[in-house]
């Protein structure tokens, strides 16, 4: 097997000369399709020359029509195959595809004989020029990838359907299939049985060598897991054609037909169910990587001195067969030395450089990302994707926000769309912009020695995690503000975009002060916000998560209340569940108020949280706020109190904004020269149309 599979690379070498030339990811598609074309072209001749010898071409003339119409719907079918997704490791997935086009196909066979299989035949060699055209431009390699996919398509399962009429016909079986007796049953069950197996014993040597290629070994799970899931996707679907047949030699064109668009529609339901399951599974494992980053780079040293070490740990496999390129400017640094180490990290070496220009273009930016649709690969024609340009930013002593690096990012091919792919880079960016930030800090702080300069840095690290905007609803007023009572907060608030309409709503407060409330606080908001887009429909599981994940990663007594919501913007349903934090008030002409559903973050292990659900109305709105509001002291250490703040938001505003800061300058007012006591959070949520 080893001199096969290095003969198959030198021949891979040979008939692509500049491959090695090329990025690794269309060096990986070059080898396992000459794989398959070498091991599998054997069966697309036999297939075809058997197909010829056994045709019988008035079959075809005499049922054109049935015959057309059964074509159609098998060529949409093969475009439309569903997914059981098999990964061997991080990097080599080998996703079982199928769909009910092989239903209708034993159909054909069933009642016309081998003679309709061209139907087949010529339904693959379409879908062999759209792959091509479609998945082989990608990577550059339009021609081994089509006839990759007709020597599959049109080779080895034309070779499976003519050994099943074989074996039909073998143990008695007539066309069209006819079942009077238990007896007519007996050789169209042994052909089924026939037609989900062989697919696995030809398919297991080529299959087996991509195995070896990619360093992997085959496994006993892994076995039944490839194998196993082929044999079973058959037998799922296969013997339905024997039903569908009857329904034909009823004579019931009719009905047939209705079957038949059935079939095609079960079919997309099952496309479509796939693909989801793939992006939720994509998007679950781009989060768990993101946390566990996250985590390491808490507690990796402070200066920044293993970042380099800690990406390519990290995120190696983060968007694999994509070009990642992490690039950390050194023209930042001109009057002094940098506090992190300057690198450009990216995942392949093979890929090409990204050129200067486009690493000036993102600097020069005033929008913190950009994406390009249809971009080409710098040094290449041909392969074209989204490119996606994200900058890194911290704020420097004098508060000025810069930017200190980029994130690029080359998607060939995937099922993301670009509103799904951005969010991912933008939390990197954070991440690392944080790792940067505490460098800096990091470095000030042992040249100063002063905890003031430390805070300072500190505070405006927190700035960084709050929403660089407010969200914008044509049916919803939205205003926040937090007003931090020294340089650090152990508040915070978020707007969390989650699925199907819904935004997550986050106040917070860490019951301590100074720097440790601060890291503390940036946890549990990278937490919760994980959590919150994990499950975006339960809120009380979002804390439950969030309050097991602190426990586990920090030794404080510290602990966090928090008051988390998802709101439903198309109805105004609202979920949510209080974490021991203050009551949020919700004005529909009365005063409801959304008590406690359980205690605070980060105290005991194995708590729930409960959540609640209210309807939220045209005009009404939601008061979410901090106890910085109400115990707000004035001189004679009088509180504000909620009295105050119900007696302002009762009165008319046309906008949520307005609200916010009549309160905010009610407060200021009140306390008038005293200084600040707590933190300030406030957030207004209102329903206008």
């Amino acid at each position: 097997m080893d001199r096969l599979i290095q003969f198959l690379r030198q021949l891979t070498y040979r008939l692509i000369p500049d491959l090695g030339k090329q990025p690794a990811n269309r060096q990986d598609a070059a080898l396992l399709g000459i794989t398959f074309i070498f091991f599998l072209l054997p069966f697309f001749v036999v297939g075809t020359a058997w197909l010829w010898a056994v045709t019988d071409w008035q079959v075809l003339a005499n049922n054109w029509g049935i015959l057309l119409f059964l074509f159609l719907l098998i060529s949409q079918l093969e475009q439309r195959p569903f997914i059981l997704p098999i990964s061997l490791s991080e990097k080599i997935n080998l996703p079982i595809s199928t769909s009910l086009s092989n239903l209708l196909s034993i159909t054909a066979l069933l009642i016309f004989g081998p003679s309709v299989l061209w139907i087949d035949w010529l339904a693959g060699l379409g879908s062999a020029i759209q792959t091509g055209w479609k998945d082989g431009r990608q990577v550059n390699l339009p021609l081994l990838t089509g006839l990759n996919s007709l020597i599959q398509a049109s080779g080895t399962s034309i070779v499976v359907l003519l050994l099943t009429g074989f074996v039909y016909t073998a143990t008695g079986g007539t066309f069209p299939f006819q079942a009077d007796t238990f007896a007519d049953w007996l050789p169209a069950i042994w052909s089924i049985l026939v037609y989900a197996i062989t697919p696995t014993i030809l398919y297991f040597v080529p299959t087996w060598s991509v195995i070896i290629q990619s360093g992997q070994t085959l496994k006993r799970q892994t076995f039944f897991q490839l194998f196993g899931g082929t044999i079973l996707l058959s037998l799922l679907n296969a013997p339905f054609a024997l039903p569908l047949t009857l329904v034909y030699d009823s004579q019931n064109r009719t009905l047939f037909i209705l079957f038949c668009l059935a079939v095609v529609g079960t079919n997309m339901l099952a496309y479509f169910l796939s693909q989801f399951n793939l992006l939720t599974q994509t998007r679950s494992r781009e989060l768990r990587k993101l946390e566990n980053l996250g985590q390491a780079l808490i507690a990796a040293p402070a200066d920044a001195s293993t970042l380099a070490e800690t990406i390519d740990q990290h995120l190696q496999n983060l968007f694999p067969n994509d070009h990642l390129v992490i690039h950390l400017f050194a023209e930042f640094a001109v009057e002094k030395a940098p506090a992190w180490p300057i690198f450009t990290w990216q995942t392949e070496s093979s890929w090409p450089a990204v050129p200067e220009t486009l690493w000036q273009r993102i600097c020069d930016s005033e929008e913190t990302s950009l994406v390009d649709r249809n971009a080409k690969l710098p040094g290449s024609k041909q392969l074209a994707g989204h490119r996606f340009l994200v900058k890194i930013l911290i704020a420097d002593e004098s508060e000025t926000v810069r930017c200190v690096g980029a994130i690029y990012l080359q998607r060939i091919s995937s099922p993301h769309t670009p509103a799904q792919v951005l969010p991912t880079l933008q939390e990197l960016a954070s991440q690392i912009g944080s790792a940067l930030y505490r460098a800096q800090t990091h470095q000030e702080m042992l040249q100063s020695q002063k905890m003031a300069q430390e805070l300072a840095f500190a505070g405006r690290i927190q700035q960084s995690f709050l929403p660089n905007e407010i969200p914008r609803h044509p049916n919803w007023d939205f205003a926040a503000t937090l007003i931090p009572a020294r340089q650090t907060s152990g508040d915070f608030y978020d707007f969390v975009p989650l699925q199907n309409g819904r935004i997550g709503l986050i106040v917070a407060d860490v019951a301590d002060k100074g720097t440790g409330a601060a890291l503390y606080m940036a946890l549990s908001r990278t937490l919760i916000r994980t959590y919150a887009m994990q499950f975006p429909d339960q809120p009380g599981k979002a804390l439950q998560l969030a309050n097991e994940r602190i426990l586990a990663d920090t030794e404080s007594d510290q602990f966090v209340t928090v008051f988390y919501g998802v709101l439903e913007l198309e109805n105004g349903r609202f979920t949510y569940a209080n974490a021991g934090h203050n009551p949020t008030f919700h004005l529909n002409g009365s005063v409801q108020s959304l008590a406690r559903t359980g205690i605070p973050l980060g105290m005991f292990e194995g708590m729930d949280w409960q959540q609640e659900t209210i309807q939220i109305g045209l005009g009404d709105s939601l008061i979410l706020y901090s106890d910085g509001v109400p115990e707000a002291q004035n001189e004679q250490q009088e509180e504000f109190g909620e009295a105050r703040m119900l007696a302002i938001a009762q009165r008319p505003f046309a906008h949520a904004h307005d609200l916010q800061e009549a309160i905010a300058t009610a407060v200021h007012q009140f306390v008038d020269d005293a200084p600040q006591f707590d933190d300030i959070t406030l957030m207004v949520v209102t329903r206008i149309k």
